[in-house]
């Protein structure tokens, strides 16, 4: 690794504003985009088009469902567990990357049971061939495993006991129209080598360099805390030994704080002057959820956390002011009429307020497609 400038919670926030496509929206096809993000999060159906929306010139809910549809961009449990949509060239990697956590997290409930998780997922890869139900899975494990009931030797209130542990070792995604706008049935699983021929698949140490990669060049500069906040690796020790790999890839810079901010050589900066739009951001917005704790500064205030991410994990719809969280949003609708409502945590200034009902009646309209009536009102 080698050193250079330091940095300042300005510069921060603009390489982020940059790298995320907040400064300038994106051109090219939505699966190149989604890549370009690192994924989006996904666990709501409808929330990931709010946030290509704001990033993408051209945002269509068909765009996003067609990629879907075609396997350009595939929806699966990755990063920290949760459900994002991610370029299908980068299903493996992250695919991998997540699933050493996961089988951390499982083994000890697999050594009691006397199972081996890699090869519970082998069986569980073989039965999903073709599109199976979390309630296949379960019935195909138990009558593989008639002398086993996993339930009783896992952690007490987790549903799916061999679902859970059949795919710690990941290899399924979802299978459309899961991720398909407001749709909310329960989804059905393939292999991801079905539905994405062709991968190249990664050993766990080449999966955790390129996810570094990945990570960084659509949210760095970050600190190795924050990696392994938006992968969920909880060993810090492998992840100094991947960057350490890495060599002069990653360069090394002084910024606020005591950690070190890690990011790729040779990426374009942004001037820390660059002014940048309003925006809008989607709940559980990736540019919210990729950082520690003491990262978010680049992005919300302090003084805002805790109206912005609430004890139960929730990260709620924001909006943007110079580049900073500014307040939260909301949408209702009734009838034929659909209302969006900005919340703003300090007065905001007339060419602000203009710019952000502008954007506001075109996101609600993106929204509700249907509803004659659309109606922007501020809370202050």
């Amino acid at each position: 690794m080698s050193a250079s400038k330091v940095l300042t919670l300005r510069d921060l926030n603009r390489a982020t504003l940059h790298r995320q496509r907040l400064l300038e929206r994106a051109d090219g096809p939505v699966s190149e985009v989604v890549g370009r993000l690192a994924g989006l999060q996904a666990q709501h159906a409808t929330w990931p088009y709010v946030a290509l929306w704001s990033r993408r010139h051209t945002a269509a809910v068909s765009e996003l469902e067609a990629a879907l549809a075609d396997g350009a961009v595939i929806r699966a449990t990755v990063m920290r567990t949760t459900l994002h949509l991610v370029d299908a060239a980068d299903a493996r990697t992250f695919d991998v990357l997540s699933a050493q956590p996961r089988l951390a997290t499982w083994q000890p409930s697999a050594a009691r049971a006397g199972l081996d998780l890699v090869e519970l997922n082998a069986e569980v890869r073989a039965f999903c061939r073709e599109p199976r139900t979390v309630a296949e899975i379960e019935a195909r494990l138990g009558r593989l495993h008639p002398e086993i009931d996993p339930s009783r030797h896992i952690p007490g209130g987790v549903r799916n006991a061999w679902f859970r542990l059949g795919t710690a070792a990941g290899g399924l995604v979802h299978v459309p129209p899961s991720g398909f706008w407001g749709e909310h049935g329960k989804p059905s699983y393939v292999a991801l080598d079905v539905r994405v021929p062709g991968l190249a698949d990664p050993t766990p140490e080449q999966a955790l360099r390129t996810g570094i990669e990945r990570f960084l060049a659509a949210y760095g500069p970050a600190t190795a805390a924050d990696f392994m906040q938006w992968s969920g690796q909880r060993r810090i020790g492998i992840v100094r030994a991947a960057l350490k790999s890495l060599g002069d890839r990653i360069v090394e810079l002084e910024g606020p704080g005591p950690d070190p901010w890690l990011d790729l050589a040779g990426l374009e900066t942004v001037p820390a002057d660059a002014p940048p739009p309003r925006r809008f951001l989607a709940r559980w917005d990736s540019a919210l959820i990729a950082y520690g704790t003491r990262a978010r500064a680049r992005l919300v205030d302090p003084a805002h956390t805790a109206a912005v991410y609430k004890k139960n994990g929730d990260v709620l719809p924001t909006f943007l002011i110079d580049g900073q969280v500014a307040g939260l949003w909301s949408t209702e609708t009734a009838d034929d009429r659909a209302i969006l409502t900005l919340e703003p945590f300090a007065k905001v200034g007339r060419k602000d307020r203009a710019a952000l009902t502008e954007e506001a009646d075109r996101l609600l309209r993106y929204l509700s497609p249907t509803a004659t009536t659309h109606k922007i009102n501020w809370s202050d």
